[in-house]
């Protein structure tokens, strides 16, 4: 499999994150292991240093690099833990893409930057209890109720679930359209209905926080719904994934060539 080659500011983005993860990464992983607990402290610092959402223009706050640069963040940082490294990767992809590629302005403003700047923390909600990989079998509901959605459904191994300060949950808005009739929205932290049944422990990669998220009645306003319509949910989640299954096979082919 063809190597990428490395430019010299992909070399320079390599030293100075490979360098953070050593110095400020490295000392927090034997307790972030050893107590389940993420340490928060970092998606701050790591933005400072545009390590935190490195593929994002700089004008939001990102690091302006290209999809190599986010593969050397991912590789450094797994070098030190992967479980920490799969928080912040979920922070800078799958929290935050489906809102830079298709959110509104006021979404945007509202989740997307302070996502990238590490002052809110963010979780994608696709996974359910029975339904993992298929998407189109997810059960949670969106039921339109004049300017609200009320959502009901339970999402579950949700990546930084616990801490979350907002997650993008996949609901059907139409459940008569397999697949078709799903959208995506942000729903907050302390919104009535919404809450973390539980933190799952595991057996490995203990600093990851992830946990079962509830929905119960939970009403989320209209302006929260990704998108201008119902439906379009689907295709929305296969770009994210796609685009994270791209970042896995980028990351596979370079595997060796950094160390």
């Amino acid at each position: 499999m063809m190597q990428a080659q490395l430019s010299e500011e992909n070399r320079l983005f390599r030293d100075a994150i490979r360098e953070f993860a050593r110095k400020e990464v490295g000392p927090l992983v034997e307790e972030a292991e050893e107590t389940n607990t993420f340490p928060r402290q970092l998606f701050p610092k790591m933005a400072a240093q545009g390590f935190l959402c490195p593929r994002y223009p700089v004008e939001l706050g990102g690091g302006g690099g290209d999809k190599i640069t986010e593969c050397i963040m991912v590789e450094e940082l797994n070098y030190v833990n992967a479980g920490i490294a799969a928080s912040l990767m979920a922070q800078s992809g799958l929290a935050t893409q489906p809102i830079y590629n298709y959110g509104s302005p006021w979404q945007k403003e509202t989740y997307l930057l302070p996502a990238i700047r590490g002052e809110k923390i963010g979780a994608f909600g696709l996974t359910e209890p029975n339904a993992g990989s298929d998407a189109a079998s997810i059960k949670t509901r969106a039921v339109r109720d004049g300017e609200d959605y009320v959502l009901n459904g339970t999402k579950i191994f949700i990546t930084n679930g616990p801490i979350c300060d907002y997650v993008i949950v996949a609901a059907y808005t139409d459940p008569a359209r397999r697949g078709v009739g799903i959208n995506l929205f942000i729903v907050e932290r302390g919104t009535k209905g919404f809450g973390v049944a539980r933190k799952l422990d595991k057996v490995g990669n203990r600093s990851i926080e992830t946990g079962e998220l509830v929905f119960e009645d939970c009403r989320v306003a209209v302006k929260n719904r990704i998108g201008d319509r119902e439906g379009g949910g689907f295709d929305q989640i296969a770009s994210t994934l796609l685009e994270h299954q791209h970042h896995e096979e980028l990351h596979v082919s370079r595997r060796g060539s950094l160390r």
